[in-house]
């Protein structure tokens, strides 16, 4: 959040979403040790979705924490989620020009519930695609299905299996 806050420019705003009560205190740290960008940046403290307010379950254990749809043993605490296109309608967003998600193999639904902001403001996209083999053909199969005239190109920066991006740039924007 604190490098797209430093590249959004004076009326820029970065929306971060974020639930886990560890990682919550972590990231208002590093916002506090960059105060020039906090008025860039919006903590949305819900997880992202297709749909928007459903109850979801976790126990906080950083970044090795657990998510569930039902409530478990271990659970910590639990929340709701929202879809990008929900938070567009509620925040009153009148321009959109990227999306960045490493949401652990949600991201397909996650984009789903961001279908009507995509179709609107076509915006470039990062989507992480290394969850599941099904990612490196489904997500750019649904991006380019949009016909929103995407050009699609696939990035890997670590040494690691991990950690490959499609990023999406639409044509003549």
């Amino acid at each position: 959040a604190l490098y797209f806050a430093s590249k959004c420019g004076a009326a820029g705003k970065v929306y971060s979403f974020e639930f886990i009560p560890d990682n919550i205190k972590l990231w208002k740290h590093n916002v506090s040790m960059n105060p020039h960008l906090a008025g860039h940046i919006e903590l949305v403290p819900h997880p992202v979705a297709k749909n928007h307010g459903e109850k979801i379950y976790f126990k906080d254990n950083g970044p090795g924490s657990i998510i569930r749809m039902e409530a478990f043993a271990e659970q910590t605490g639990s929340t709701t989620t929202v879809s990008i296109d929900a938070l567009v309608k509620e925040k009153n967003i009148t321009k959109l020009d990227f999306i960045k998600m490493d949401i652990e193999g949600t991201e397909p639904k996650a984009l789903e519930g961001a279908i009507e902001s995509i179709r609107k403001f076509r915006p470039k996209l990062a989507i992480a695609n290394y969850h599941s083999m099904e990612d490196f053909v489904n997500i750019p199969k649904w991006i380019l299905d949009l016909n929103l005239d995407y050009e699609i190109f696939i990035g890997h920066y670590t040494i690691h299996h991990e950690e490959t991006v499609l990023f999406a740039k639409p044509k003549n924007k």
